[in-house]
Formats: structure tokens, sequence, C-alpha cells
């Protein structure tokens, strides 16, 4: 692992120095042309259900078709892509579009209920949403309950006066010029591109944006990914981690594999083999599911192909860890800690089990007690980032955002808790909010409690976490009861 460097008189921790490479007005929409460009004739993209293949020519030519359509829509630089759906063959063409354009992109999951979905889309206010046929009549629910116009396209199937992608392509060609760059000359590397939700600092669901220059910065990795690298991931674009193998597909020339199946170790293995995958984006649950698979050593000859598989998401139990180690080896494991707000902070490969490793490239810390006040080593306290590149804040919620970061603005308070040791390794330690992760889903315990205490006899409700090994935590609840239904029983 590259070393991490501690100023003692500043009692900052640095990762390694790198450049950027490139200038600040670039945007992702800009840099995936010019890549496209270079890789025409490559295959960048295979869905796996069907085995459907689009080179760097074709996911170009039909994404500058779609960025047309948008601006045949009356998208206008700033208005809001909305995206419910899972990974298939025209959802890469539809962000590379909104990139284009200038719409930010709200990824939701697919599988949330219309009441979640709606509370999203309330803040976000998406003038277009893509969905699947699968979760078209949720969708529709959800629309009729906003209290502003859009309109929902089938990413996938097809329904009578419902738009789809298809039809979106065909309108595409019309007035279509292709010397037509699509470059918005008035965007640039601060814009927002995406907004994610995620719990935050605070907890409750809120929506982060992520500026062009800052996922340009995470996704351009030289050093990793190649044009020979062959990237998967099992997540739908509502997780940084999708949107992150997108974007390094896009900006580094990798081939990506996508599938729209649900998660299994037999499938998993498969099609890591079939495709000879060569870098693996998780999360510890399905980590949790390979450590163990009775299958262990059927499993490891049809994993040799990949270089590195890189977990994120939530705490990876010591159990685990050492079997994975087993598995697969200790350098080509890594664990990832980072935010959804600045993107990835720490890696681990190889080093000491429980560790959250050394920073990475161009990453500042401080650890503080609190008062504010810096710590040394080995000293527990307060993680604070530093935000090197501007950062939008959360959408639509300066309050909020205003509580996340220091008052001169450079430091982002994680609401995470831990230390470096003597050897500059970070170690997590624990969260200031009570929300905790079953199978990579974040819990809100408030939510629920709110939900039970409304049952008759109920008094008082806490619910809470219990480890688990393969699904980081479990859900309980302890209730108390009135003491008048005590009584009666």
């Amino acid at each position: 692992m590259a070393s991490t460097k501690y100023d003692s008189f500043e009692k900052i921790w640095s990762g390694p120095k790198d450049k950027e490479y490139y200038g600040p007005d670039m945007t992702l929409g800009e840099v995936a042309l010019i890549i496209l460009r270079l890789y025409s004739d490559k295959v960048m993209q295979v869905y796996d259900p069907t085995g459907e293949e689009l080179t760097g020519s074709q996911l170009l030519e039909q994404s500058r078709r779609l960025a047309h359509a948008f601006q045949r829509l009356k998208l206008q630089r700033g208005d809001v892509v909305g995206i419910s759906a899972k990974n298939t063959t025209y959802l890469t063409e539809v962000v590379i579009a909104a990139l284009l354009n200038g719409t930010p992109i709200n990824p939701l999951h697919p599988d949330f209920d219309a009441e979640t979905t709606a509370y999203m889309f309330e803040i976000t206010k998406p003038k277009v949403i893509f969905c699947d046929l699968d979760n078209y009549q949720t969708l529709s629910a959800v629309k009729s309950s906003l209290k502003f116009k859009t309109e929902i396209i089938l990413l996938t199937g097809t329904l009578p006066g419902v738009r789809n992608i298809q039809d979106l392509l065909a309108d595409g060609c019309t007035g279509y010029d292709e010397k037509t760059l699509f470059a918005c000359p008035h965007l640039c590397g601060d814009d927002t591109a995406f907004i994610i939700t995620s719990s935050g600092v605070t907890g409750l669901p809120k929506g982060v944006t992520r500026s062009h220059r800052s996922l340009l910065n995470s996704a351009k990795i030289p050093q990793l990914f190649t044009s020979d690298t062959v990237l998967f991931c099992f997540s739908p674009l509502y997780w940084i981690s999708c949107i992150f193998t997108l974007l390094a597909s896009l900006v580094n020339g990798c081939r990506r594999i996508i599938t729209n199946r649900p998660f299994s170790v037999a499938y998993f293995a498969d099609l890591v083999e079939r495709h000879q995958v060569s870098f693996v984006l998780t999360v510890p649950h399905h980590m949790a599911l390979l450590a163990k698979s009775p299958e262990r050593q059927e499993l490891a000859a049809k994993m040799q192909c990949v270089q590195s598989f890189v977990c994120s998401g939530s705490k990876v139990p010591m159990g685990i860890w050492r079997q994975l180690y087993e598995l697969l080896g200790a350098n080509r494991f890594a664990v990832l800690y980072g935010l959804t707000e600045t993107g990835g902070i720490s890696k681990n490969v190889g080093g000491p089990l429980g560790s959250e490793g050394r920073l990475l490239r161009n990453v500042q810390v401080r650890v503080v007690d609190p008062h504010g006040q810096s710590l040394g080593p080995n000293q527990t306290g307060q993680i604070l980032v530093r935000l090197n590149l501007r950062w939008g804040g959360y959408y639509h919620n300066p309050q909020e955002t205003q509580v996340t970061v220091t008052p001169d603005g450079k430091w982002l308070l994680t609401g995470d808790h831990g230390y470096f040791d003597d050897e500059g390794c970070l170690h997590f330690q624990s969260r200031d909010t009570d929300v905790f992760k079953y199978n990579h889903f974040p819990i809100y315990p408030k939510q629920i409690e709110d939900v039970i205490l409304h049952l008759p006899g109920v008094h008082e409700v806490a619910v809470f976490g219990i480890p688990d090994e393969v699904s980081t935590n479990l859900t309980a609840c302890a209730v108390v009861r009135n003491e008048d239904e005590l009584g009666a029983s």
C-alpha cells in the first residue's frame, strides 16, 4: 500500500499526491466522447443475460442520438433526469446523454416502494424518469402522487401509450446532425453530474451532489485501470459503486459487464469466468456469501482471472476477512473506506486485518475531538476529510449542508469516529448516527420506531442492529408494553 504522510505540526494525514488529469472545465460527457471515439471498434459493454455487445462507436452514436432526443424533449441545463432501473443495455447511453446535456442524474433503487421513491423525487423533481417494465406500475403510482409534471420512459419492454427507449432513439434521429458535439458550452467541471441518494452524515435520506470534476478525478486511475481491464459490479445505478464502475469504463477505456440478474455465488463465479473479469467492486454481504461457500476450490479456480476484488459499503467482519484472504490471497482483496460525498478515502490491500488502510491519492484527513481540536496518532475522534474540490452539498438542503462542513468550508465532517495508528493506517470505530446496514441497505431505526409506537399497547420501543457476518447487521427490536396491557396479561 502507498504510504500515508503525517504532518505533526498541522496534525494532518495525507495520501500520495497525483495530478488532475483533466482541466477544471472538462465534463464527464466530453471525456466519454473522446474515449468512445478512441476505442470505437472495441467492445465496451456486454449485457450478460443476452450476450448483447456494444462497441465504442455504437455507444457513442446511440448516446448522441439520445442527447438530441433530450433536447427535443425541452430538457434544459440543470433539469434532473430520474432513473429507477436495473442494469440493462441502454442505461449507459441514457447516462451519457444526460451528462452531455448538463442534466444531473438522480438514480434510485428499482426495488424501492412508491413512498420512498416519491420522497426522493419530490426533492429532485426530475423532468423525465426512466424505469423498467417490471417496476412501471410503482413509478406510475409515484407519478400520480407527485406535485410536479414528469414523463415516464421505459428502458425495457413496451406498453401502449408509454414512450420507450426505442421511441426516444427514433426521435433522436429527427434533425440529428452527427457533427454536433453536444458538449454544453456553459457547463464546467464544478457543475453537478449526479444526485446520489444517501443517508449522509446526519441520518435521513438526502441527495448528495457530485460534480463532473470530482467524479472524473475519482474514476480516472491509470495506475489501476487499462484498456485491457474488464470491470464488473452487481449493484444498480442507485449505488455509488455502480456509478464508479460505469464512469471508470468510460474514462479509462475498459470493458464493462452488466446484468440485471440478482446475486448468487454460482452466477457470480460463472459470469466472472465466462467474461474473464479482472476487476470486481462489491459489498461485504456478497463477499461473505463467497467466503462461506462450501465450493471453495471450484470458486477459487473460476475467479483466478480477477486481479482485484474491492469491497466497500460497511465494515467487513474479521472472520470473513480472514476467509477471503485464504480464498483469494491477501494481495487480491481490498477493503475500501469512503463516502458518497467525497468518494474513496482509504484502502487496505494486504494490510493489517480490521484496518481501513492508508489514504488514497490526493486525500487529506484530520481527526478532531468534540471541541474541534486536532488529535494525533492513536487518539480517537471524528474523522474530517478535506474538500479539495468544490462540493455542491446536499441538493436543495442548505441547512444539512451547512452542518456537515466546517465554518471555513474546507473540511467535511464525516460523522465517523476513528484514529490513525503509528503506521498511518486508519481505523474506523463508530458513527454519530444510529443508521446501520442490513444486506448493504441502510436501516433507519427512528422511522421503524415511529411506526411501532403507533401500535396499540406500545409504551417504548428501540430498534437496533445485531452484528452478523453475512448481513452485516440483523434488525432487532425491543418493546416496552403499556402498564395497562401488562396488567391485562
